[in-house]
C-alpha cells in the first residue's frame, strides 16, 4: 500500500502540471482556389490561456516554417496577391506578435564521400551538389485535423533544375505536426515535445543519386526576432535512460537568443543525432547525423514565407539571421545506397526545451526496485524479533536427587 501511494503522487505529479492548447487549422487560409491552386500554406493556430501561437508551414518554394506568438485576441491575415508575387510585409498580425522566429530548408545537400568520414567538410566542393528545394514538385498527400494532433504530410518529387539541367527520381517527404500538449510523438525517436512546438519529419525514400558514396544533409536557415549581434547556442544532454528512443542516448538543442532579456522570448530547434535506415526505425538499422559550426547570414532571400513577414532589410538590427548545415552517415555504415532510406526528424519551439522525464512505468520500477530491499530487511528484522520475543522459557522447575 505504501508503494502504491508513491506510485499514485509521482503519476499525478508527472502527469498533471501540462498546460493544454486547442488547435485550429486551414489551408490556404483566405485564399480562393484560382489563386491558390497548387500553392500548400498550411495555418495552425494554437490557443493557449495566456497566449495564441500562429504557425505557417508553407511550401510555395522552399520548405519552411513561420511562428508568431502573439495575445489571444491577435489575428493573422495574408495578402496572397503580394505573397504569390514575392512581396515582403505580405503577412500582419491585428496587434504585434510577442515574439517571432522560423526557419526554412534552405539547401538540400549531396556529397561524395570518398573517404568513407561522414564529414562534409572532408570533401572538395567539386563532390558536393546542391540541390534547391523550390525545383521540387511539392504534393500534398495527407492531412489530419483535431483539436489535439494536426499533421501535415508533403512529398517532393520529380525535381527539375532548369538552371544546370539536373533531374532526379525518388521523393524527399516531409510530415509536420502540431500538438496540444507536452509528450512524446509517436513517431520514432519519439521526441519529448511541449504545447509549443512542431514537429518535422524528413524522409529522403528512395532518392536517384549522383556519386558513388553519397549522403545527404540540409541547410537550415533560421530567422528570429533577436538582436543581429548575437547568436544560437549548441546545447548537449545526455539522457539518463533511452526508453523513448532505444540506443541514442543524445539530444542536440540549438537554442536561438532571448528577446530583449526575457527569459521565455526564444525559439529552439531539438533533435536526435540519429538517422533510420528502414521504415520500421529500429536501432538495428539507423546511422547518426553530424551538425557543423553555425554560421551568419546576410541577407534574407525571397524564396521563403519568411520573406514575406521579415522582408530583406539587413540594416535592421531586430533579426538575426543564422544557419547551420546537419547531415547523415558516419563511417562504414554503408552510405546513402546500402538502404536508400533516411530520415532526420527535429523539433521546432518556443521557450524553453522540454526537460526528458521519467515515464510512469520507469518510476513504477524504480519505486519498486528501491521498495523492496526496504521491504524485505524489514520483515526480516521483524521475524527475528517474533522468533526471538517467542522462544520459551528455560524450565527452572525440577527436583535435585542427591
Amino acid at each position: 500500500m505504501f508503494l502504491f501511494k508513491i506510485f499514485v503522487f509521482f503519476f499525478i505529479a508527472n502527469t498533471c502540471w501540462c498546460l493544454q492548447r486547442t488547435l485550429k487549422s486551414q489551408l490556404n487560409p483566405g485564399c480562393g482556389e484560382k489563386i491558390c491552386d497548387n500553392i500548400t500554406t498550411f495555418y495552425l493556430r494554437a490557443d493557449g490561456v495566456n497566449d495564441t501561437l500562429h504557425y505557417l508551414w508553407d511550401f510555395y518554394k522552399r520548405p519552411s516554417l513561420f511562428l508568431a506568438v502573439t495575445t489571444t485576441s491577435s489575428n493573422l491575415t495574408i495578402n496572397w496577391n503580394s505573397y504569390l508575387s514575392d512581396k515582403n510585409d505580405s503577412i500582419k498580425f491585428t496587434e504585434a506578435p510577442i515574439y517571432t522566429f522560423g526557419f526554412v530548408i534552405n539547401k538540400i545537400i549531396e556529397f561524395n564521400d570518398t573517404n568513407d568520414t561522414g564529414m562534409i567538410d572532408k570533401v572538395t566542393d567539386s563532390s558536393i551538389l546542391i540541390l534547391k528545394p523550390e525545383y521540387f514538385h511539392w504534393t500534398l498527400i495527407n492531412v489530419v485535423q483535431h483539436n489535439t494532433l494536426v499533421e501535415l504530410h508533403m512529398s517532393g518529387e520529380h525535381y527539375h533544375d532548369p538552371i544546370n539541367n539536373i533531374n532526379k527520381n525518388g521523393s524527399i517527404q516531409i510530415i509536420l505536426n502540431g500538438f496540444y500538449n507536452m509528450n512524446h510523438s509517436d513517431v520514432i525517436p519519439h521526441m519529448y515535445h511541449s504545447e509549443n512546438s512542431t514537429q518535422i519529419d524528413v524522409i529522403i525514400n528512395n532518392f536517384e543519386t549522383s556519386f558513388k558514396n553519397s549522403r545527404f544533409g540540409f541547410e537550415l536557415l533560421t530567422v528570429s526576432q533577436s538582436n543581429k549581434n548575437l547568436s544560437m547556442i549548441i546545447d548537449t544532454k545526455k539522457s539518463i535512460d533511452d526508453e523513448y528512443s532505444p540506443g541514442v542516448m543524445t539530444v542536440i538543442s540549438m537554442k536561438l537568443p532571448e528577446d530583449r532579456n526575457k527569459t521565455n522570448d526564444k525559439g529552439y530547434i531539438q533533435w536526435r543525432p540519429v538517422s533510420y535506415l528502414s521504415r520500421d526505425r529500429l536501432i538495428s538499422s539507423s546511422t547518426e547525423t553530424i551538425y557543423y559550426d553555425i554560421k551568419n547570414s546576410l541577407k534574407l532571400n525571397n524564396m521563403s514565407i519568411l520573406y514575406a513577414y521579415y522582408g530583406d532589410d539587413d540594416q535592421r538590427n531586430d533579426i538575426l539571421i543564422q544557419k547551420i548545415n546537419v547531415t547523415i552517415g558516419v563511417h562504414n555504415d554503408g552510405f546513402y545506397r546500402n538502404s536508400n532510406y533516411s530520415t532526420w526528424t527535429f523539433i521546432a519551439g518556443y521557450g524553453s526545451p522540454p526537460v526528458e522525464q521519467f515515464s510512469n512505468f520507469v518510476i513504477m520500477i524504480i519505486i519498486i526496485g528501491m521498495g523492496l530491499p526496504i521491504i524485505i530487511l524489514f520483515i526480516g528484522a521483524l521475524y527475528m524479533a517474533i522468533r526471538k520475543f517467542a522462544r520459551p522459557l528455560p524450565d527452572n522447575n525440577f527436583t535435585n536427587f542427591q
